[in-house]
C-alpha cells in the first residue's frame, strides 16, 4: 500500500474513486471489441508495425481481460473515408471531430452516443473520479452540457509539456555559417537561412512532414513578427478571428513565397515525408527543422558526428517581448475515443478505457511493464536502459510509445514526459515554446452551437479547402500575392466566411457566458 501511495504521489495524481462502484479486473468477458484509429507511425521506431502487437497494448488487453482488435489507417483522411462509408461502425474509434464539422455534427449524424455521468460512475469510476473537476469538464462537456467522448491526453495543471512543437537548429552548421546565436526576429531568421544557403546547405529549412508548413503558420511560430496571432482561428478579448482572413496574413504569405523562391525551403514541402526531412537534417542537407520535441531523441542516434540540435524560440517582431502564439495542447488533448451507436456493449468499452486511470493502468500507460521498461527508484518509476539506450538501436520515443500507451487516453504525467524527453535541450525547448501568449488567444472549444452545426459544416468544408489550396498557390507563386490577395478575401466572403465568423462568435459568446 505504501508503495502505491508513493507512486501516486510521484505521478502527481489522485486516483481514489469517488464512487460506490469499482471495476474488478480482469473482467470476465468473451466479447471482442473493435476499434478504428490512425496508426501511430512512431511505434516503427520501437520495432513494431501495428499497435495490436505492441507490448503495451497487449498487456492492456491482458490486464483488463477485455479482448480488443484494432484496425489502423495510414492517415486521418483514410480513417474519415472509412467511417463515412461504413455500413456498421466499429464499437469505438479515435478521430479528430473537426473532420466531421465538430462533435455536435457527429451527434446529429448519429455517429456517437452520449456518455452520461451515471455510465461513467458505474463503468469508469476511476476516470470519473479524476476528470470530474472544472479545468477538465470545461473542455469535455459540449455546449449542451453533455459528454460524447472519453477524454484523450489529460495534462496536469500548469504542465509545460503541452508546448511540444517548434524550431530546432543544427547548432554546428549555424556556427560554420557564422551564427553564434539563434535567430530571434524575422529579419535574423531570413538572414540565417540566406547564410546557410551560401554555406552550402541545400535546403536550410525543412518541416517534419507534408502538413507541417501549414501547421507552423496555424501555430503562430512565424506570424507574430507580422502582427498576426496565427493563421488559424483565435480570439482576442472575446472577439473571434481567423488568421487566414486578416490583412497581416498577406505579409506572412509574401515572406513564405520569398523563402520558396530563393530555395530556402523545399519545393517538395507538400509531399515530403518525415523520414526524408529527418535524413536531410541529420546529414546536413538542412539545418533548421520545424516539428515535435520528441524527434530530438530520435535524431540523436542518427545525426552526423559532431552535430547536435538546439531549440529556438518562436520568432518575434519589433518591440515584442514574446510571441503572440505557439503550439500548445489544451489540458484535454487528442486521442479522444468515441463510442458508436452500433456498439452492443458500451459499458465494456468504458471499462476497458477506465483501466488507464487505475493505479496499475496509469503506470502501464506512462511507463509500460515493471522490470522491463521501468523500475521503481526511490519511489519513482524510471525508464530502464532497455527504453533509453535500447540494445537494438530503437529510439527512446518509439520504445516508450510501444511499451507504454503514451498516445492513448490517460493522464499525460509530467514525471513521464521528463524522462521521455531527457536531453537538456528538450527541457529548454519546452521552456522556450511555453513562453508565449497562447492561452490569451486560444479557442478551446472548436465546435459550434447545436442550431448552427449543419449550416457551419456545409460552409466550412469548402472554405477550409479553399484556404489550404490558396496558401499553397500563394507560396509557390501560382497565385500572385500582390494582385490576387484581395480577390482571395472577396471569394472567401462570397463562400460565406462572414457567416462563419458570426456563428463562431455566437459560439464563443455562449462558451464564455457558460
Amino acid at each position: 500500500m505504501k508503495k502505491w501511495l508513493t507512486l501516486v504521489l510521484a505521478l502527481a495524481i489522485c486516483l481514489v474513486p469517488m464512487s460506490a462502484f469499482a471495476i474488478d479486473y480482469p473482467v470476465d468477458s468473451d466479447e471482442t471489441l473493435i476499434m478504428w484509429k490512425v496508426l501511430d507511425g512512431s511505434i516503427a521506431e520501437g520495432g513494431y508495425t501495428t499497435s495490436n502487437e505492441t507490448p503495451g497494448f497487449m498487456k492492456w488487453v491482458e490486464d483488463t481481460g477485455i479482448k480488443v482488435e484494432i484496425q489502423e489507417y495510414a492517415d486521418s483522411t483514410s480513417l474519415v473515408l472509412a467511417l463515412n462509408g461504413a455500413s456498421t461502425l466499429p464499437d469505438m474509434y479515435t478521430v479528430d471531430a473537426v473532420n466531421f464539422g465538430g462533435v455536435m455534427s457527429m451527434v446529429n449524424e448519429d455517429m456517437v452516443i452520449e456518455i452520461t455521468p451515471e455510465m461513467l460512475e458505474e463503468n469508469a469510476p476511476d476516470y470519473w473520479a479524476y476528470i470530474n473537476q472544472p479545468m477538465y469538464m470545461d473542455l469535455i462537456q459540449e455546449l449542451d452540457g453533455n459528454m460524447y467522448y472519453f477524454a484523450g491526453h489529460v495534462f496536469e495543471g500548469n504542465s509545460i509539456y503541452r508546448f511540444w512543437r517548434g524550431f530546432f537548429y543544427r547548432q554546428d552548421i549555424l556556427q560554420k555559417a557564422g551564427w553564434e546565436k539563434f535567430p530571434e526576429t524575422i529579419d535574423e531568421f531570413y538572414q540565417c537561412l540566406v547564410d546557410l544557403k551560401a554555406a552550402g546547405v541545400t535546403t536550410p529549412l525543412v518541416f517534419q512532414g507534408k502538413d507541417d508548413l501549414r501547421e507552423m503558420l496555424k501555430n503562430g511560430d512565424i506570424t507574430s513578427p507580422f502582427g498576426l496571432v496565427c493563421a488559424n482561428e483565435y480570439q482576442t478579448d472575446g472577439t473571434w478571428y481567423h488568421g487566414a482572413t486578416q490583412p497581416e496574413y498577406k505579409d506572412v504569405l509574401a515572406f513564405m513565397h520569398k523563402l520558396y523562391e530563393e530555395g530556402l525551403i523545399s519545393v517538395d514541402y507538400l509531399s515530403m515525408e518525415n523520414a526524408t526531412s529527418q535524413s536531410m537534417l541529420c546529414t546536413g542537407e538542412a539545418a533548421i527543422f520545424y516539428g515535435n520535441n520528441s524527434r530530438l531523441s530520435t535524431f540523436k542516434s542518427s545525426v552526423e558526428d559532431g552535430g547536435w540540435l538546439y531549440p529556438g524560440a518562436p520568432l518575434v517582431g519589433e518591440g515584442q517581448e514574446r510571441a503572440m502564439f505557439t503550439y500548445a495542447d489544451p489540458f484535454v488533448a487528442g486521442d479522444r475515443v468515441f463510442i458508436s451507436p452500433d456498439c452492443a456493449n458500451p459499458e465494456l468499452v468504458l471499462q476497458f478505457l477506465n483501466y488507464l486511470y487505475t493505479e496499475p493502468g496509469n503506470l502501464l500507460r506512462n511507463f509500460g511493464t515493471e522490470g522491463k521498461s521501468y523500475e521503481i527508484v526511490d519511489g519513482v518509476p524510471r525508464y530502464t536502459e532497455f527504453i533509453t539506450n535500447n540494445p537494438d538501436g530503437h529510439a527512446l520515443d518509439g520504445m516508450a510509445r510501444s511499451w507504454g500507451l503514451i498516445n492513448w487516453p490517460g493522464i499525460h504525467a509530467d514525471v513521464m514526459n521528463a524522462q521521455r524527453h531527457p536531453e537538456d535541450t528538450q527541457v529548454i525547448a519546452y521552456e522556450l515554446w511555453s513562453n508565449s501568449d497562447h492561452d490569451l488567444h486560444a479557442i478551446t472549444h472548436t465546435d459550434v452551437l447545436d442550431e448552427y452545426v449543419d449550416e457551419y459544416a456545409n460552409l466550412w468544408v469548402d472554405i477550409d479547402l479553399y484556404i489550404n489550396e490558396c496558401r499553397a498557390k500563394f507560396i509557390s507563386g501560382e497565385m500572385d500575392i500582390e494582385n490576387e490577395f484581395d480577390a482571395y478575401i472577396d471569394h472567401l466572403k462570397s463562400m460565406g466566411m462572414d457567416r462563419v465568423a458570426e456563428i463562431k462568435q455566437a459560439t464563443l459568446d455562449a462558451y464564455n457566458a457558460r
